[in-house]
């Protein structure tokens, strides 16, 4: 397994924060308020156990925090861990296969965004089968990465050099077999953005131009994929909520 000293000795992730322009850490802005509750949109966050792999500045954190969630978090960075202590949330470990036995059953949801592209492909199935032991039944992993199957994804694939395995549904879906998660959605991430009418109609016209485009790739190479850059993957633990769970 990748340790944290040995992902953090190679260099990649010196100034990562300065590089990301990481600031207003464990804050949201309106733009993601709204973004947020779309790409969360059927999953538990108000009054749930949540825990975010790889958290990174807190804006998501903050967010369901603030929706009423009871938050926790892993970070490999320790710049970043040490600001979220500061903020009162709960840190697991960045390995969370080692700690998974601990927290078995302790959250209703798990989100990860831009961060299991992150992981040596050895590291995949232990995590995915980590994140099925720590939620309870019926509950949700969320997963957002650069879309391995588009040639549009290889811009925000290969825009990072601690990204290291292209992902795809295609490619997850032998490990997901392991535990029989339920496959809710796979689709592009949510747009959203204020601005003028004039940037709401471009912005418009794009995604409508982006939507014929992808037909027309699917109908040619009879494909069902979505094209978009960054791709969301919604996953459901079999079994029911407990309507009694204790936090």
């Amino acid at each position: 397994m990748t340790t944290p000293s040995a992902a953090l000795a190679d260099g990649h992730y010196d100034q990562y924060v300065e590089w990301k322009s990481w600031d207003n850490l464990f804050s949201f802005s309106d733009v993601e308020n709204r973004y947020f509750r779309i790409e969360t949109a059927g999953i538990s966050v108000a009054d749930a156990d949540l825990l975010e792999i790889g958290f990174g500045a807190g804006h998501f954190l903050a967010w369901a925090r603030h929706q009423g969630a009871r938050v926790s978090g892993t970070e490999l960075q320790p710049a970043l861990a040490e600001a979220a202590e500061a903020a009162g949330i709960r840190l697991l470990a960045p390995a969370i296969e080692t700690c998974a036995d601990a927290f078995a059953g302790a959250f209703d949801t798990i989100v990860s965004f831009d961060v299991f592209e992150h992981f040596p492909l050895s590291d995949l199935g232990p995590r995915l089968d980590a994140c099925h032991t720590m939620l309870r039944p019926g509950g949700h992993l969320l997963l957002r990465f650069p879309n391995g199957q588009s040639p549009i994804g290889l811009t925000q694939q290969h825009g990072d050099p601690t990204h290291l395995v292209p992902l795809s549904l295609a490619k997850l879906r032998p490990l997901l077999m392991t535990h029989g998660w339920e496959i809710v959605a796979y689709r592009g991430q949510a747009i959203v953005g204020g601005g003028s009418l004039l940037h709401k109609a471009v912005r418009s016209v794009r995604q409508l131009l982006r939507r014929i485009i992808e037909a027309t790739y699917q109908f040619i190479y009879c494909v069902d994929h979505p094209l978009d850059a960054v791709v969301v993957l919604v996953l459901r633990k079999r079994g029911s909520p407990n309507p009694h769970k204790t936090p």
